[in-house]
């Protein structure tokens, strides 16, 4: 009788012994879990070689069965875009971007009009260096579409091959094609670099390497400098047939790389020489949207003390409505600071449109849009009665009308001091 107790109570003993050990292992994972989460939700920026993020990323893998942080598996840090595990898009909202500090430039170099080109036709504003790139409608929109399997690259079309500037930033919306997509899936079985490479005007070889770069490696990883620069691991998911903002800001050899609300890279090492720029898919198809190439970005308050105002192009709105993009934050971060630090200044915010439309109509649209932007100025603490509104419609123009870049620089927001 005593073989038969002594069995049992080993077991009892055995049983309890693992449920505590699952119950502690559970706790500790779910805490690692907890603070990959909060890195991301707090806007920190990936640094290669930091112990510290080396150790919480690698005790992560071991937790998802030797997964990465930024890998295609069901990610803690999945932004904008969509629950590989039910396929659900997730909003975007000014909320999800309070942390974003990308500031567009002062003046439109390139913003192509995509709305009058038709599906299936080359691009009329870029030149297609290497493989197919056409246009296609989606989702009620024009959009650029780089193929797959062809190392599709593209290049603004521009009157020279030395367009870009020593401070500039560029911007678009881009989109990975998931490969099964057909079969619901959102797996992507292949290694596919996605890159934006800048390059000196001389250079030709569009299959080479350029000047310097920022690549997504196979939608986990990125790199942001000359061909030597180590990659970084992505703490966001943005594989699956969902929009992504990138956000690119140079100056000189400083350079910043965002995508959506996060900044993923930051350099003061980018080598000079860099005068154009083209954007190269590889095995996945890419479509591309809203692709902005804006001169300068000079600090606001010194415009203000030299001109009594400044000019900002970086805060957004949906088409023909005063709703603001999450992606305006970054102006508007910067503005409502600089309002904190000099409390004596005060401002009528300015609201202007193109001269696309009725005159009434935009009259209204851009009064709608400078109550929008005071309002949401007031929301982040600033007080109501340092800012009044105007709107002037398609009256003021600063560019002409008969480009999409001269439209573009005269949709705008002016902060004139009073």
């Amino acid at each position: 009788m005593k073989k038969p107790t002594y069995l049992i109570w080993t077991i009892v003993f055995c049983f309890t012994f693992l449920l505590s050990f699952q119950n502690s292992n559970a706790q500790l994972w779910k805490k690692i879990k907890n603070e990959v989460k909060n890195r991301a939700e707090n806007n920190v920026v990936n640094r290669a070689g930091n112990a510290t993020d080396k150790a919480i990323d690698n005790t992560a893998d071991a937790a998802k069965g030797n997964k990465s942080v930024g890998d295609n598996s069901k990610n803690q840090n999945i932004s904008d875009a969509e629950d590989p595990a039910n396929n659900t898009a997730k909003k975007v909202t000014v909320t999800n971007y309070k942390n974003y500090d990308f500031v567009a430039g002062d003046k439109i170099i390139f913003q192509p009009d995509l709305s009058a080109e038709s599906d299936a036709e080359l691009p009329a504003r870029f030149t297609v260096n290497v493989g197919n790139a056409e246009i296609n409608s989606y989702e009620g929109e024009k959009i650029l579409h780089l193929n797959p399997d062809c190392n599709a690259t593209v290049s603004p079309l521009m009157n020279s091959d030395h367009y870009l500037p020593e401070q500039y930033t560029l911007e678009f919306d881009m989109m990975y094609e998931n490969p099964d997509e057909k079969k619901g899936d959102n797996y992507f079985a292949h290694v596919s670099d996605f890159s934006v490479n800048f390059r000196t005007r001389d250079d030709k070889n569009y299959r080479g390497y350029p000047l310097y770069k920022f690549i997504i490696e196979g939608v986990s990883k990125i790199k942001f400098g000359n061909n030597n620069t180590g990659s970084i691991a992505l703490q966001q998911d943005i594989t699956g047939n969902a929009w992504h903002h990138i956000a690119i800001y140079i100056r000189k050899n400083l350079g910043k790389v965002y995508i959506d609300q996060y900044r993923v890279a930051a350099t003061n090492t980018l080598p000079a020489g860099a005068e154009k720029v083209d954007i190269k898919a590889d095995r996945y198809g890419i479509k591309i949207k809203n692709f902005r190439l804006a001169a300068g970005g000079d600090d606001k308050y010194n415009k203000i003390v030299t001109d009594g105002k400044f000019i900002t192009h970086g805060i957004l709105f949906d088409v023909n409505k005063s709703t603001i993009k999450p992606e305006s934050m970054g102006a508007l971060n910067e503005i409502a600071k600089m309002m904190k630090e000099h409390s004596d200044l005060k401002f009528e915010i300015d609201g202007h449109t193109d001269s696309d439309g009725k005159g009434d109509a935009n009259l209204k649209l851009s009064q709608d849009r400078a109550d929008a932007v005071k309002t949401k100025l007031t929301e982040m603490g600033i007080d109501n009665a340092r800012l009044t509104t105007k709107g002037f419609g398609a009256t003021k123009p600063i560019d002409k009308n008969d480009s999409a870049e001269g439209k573009a620089n005269n949709r705008r927001v002016e902060f004139v001091k009073i």
